[in-house]
């Protein structure tokens, strides 16, 4: 009876050993485990909360600039195609084709003299081209003209107001008798040459 009382003492005893044991390497890895939680958290291994905030400040910072660029970009973009957009219409509008300009700058000459009460005398025409183009001349006509002074003002506000690009250069003007004057103006205008093989070509 003895006996066995000791056999289960032992056997209690060393139950009791396991159950300490197990305990203590619970709390060991508890404790290593908050450690190492303790580590990430302060030092992770993609940086601190800190460095990670900072380098997020500067990636939002990266993209507002780049879509301000892009922006500033499309601007210049969207600028520079209204401006080839309104120079091709300026070309067109302003810049008469060479088969057509002699014959619509004098009838744009005969028209204003003939609201303004001038009487055209003789003219002459001189086209030289227009250095760095390769289509663009200038096509310059001087004109004489008589009548009064009050029609060579209304000529000059014809001219002013012309549908026609049509570049007053010079004018001299001299009286004559009964209130007459002579004046001799000299216009410019810039004139196209059709391109060979291109669309102007084939409607020429």
């Amino acid at each position: 009876m003895l006996s066995t009382f000791k056999t289960l003492f032992k056997d209690n005893k060393g139950v009791r050993r396991s159950a300490r044991f197990w305990l203590q390497a619970a709390a060991i890895t508890l404790a290593v485990l908050n450690a190492a939680a303790l580590y990430l958290y302060f030092d992770p291994p993609g940086g601190s909360r800190e460095e990670l905030s900072g380098q997020s400040r500067q990636m939002q910072a990266s993209i507002a600039t780049a879509r301000l660029q892009t922006e500033r970009l499309k601007k210049i973009s969207a600028n520079v195609q209204l401006g080839g957009e309104q120079a091709r219409e300026f070309e067109a509008r302003y810049f008469l084709p060479k088969r057509q300009a002699y014959q619509a700058i004098l009838s744009e000459i005969q028209r204003m003299a003939q609201a303004a009460n001038l009487q055209q005398r003789d003219a002459t025409w001189n086209e030289e081209p227009i250095e760095g183009s390769d289509d663009l001349s200038v096509l310059t006509n001087q004109v004489n003209f008589e009548g009064s002074y009050t029609g060579l003002m209304k000529f000059l506000y014809e001219v002013d107001h012309s549908p026609q690009m049509l570049m007053l250069d010079t004018l001299t003007a001299s009286p004559q008798k009964a209130g007459q004057i002579t004046a001799t103006v000299r216009f410019q205008a810039v004139i196209r040459e059709a391109q060979t093989g291109g669309p102007a070509a084939g409607l020429q």
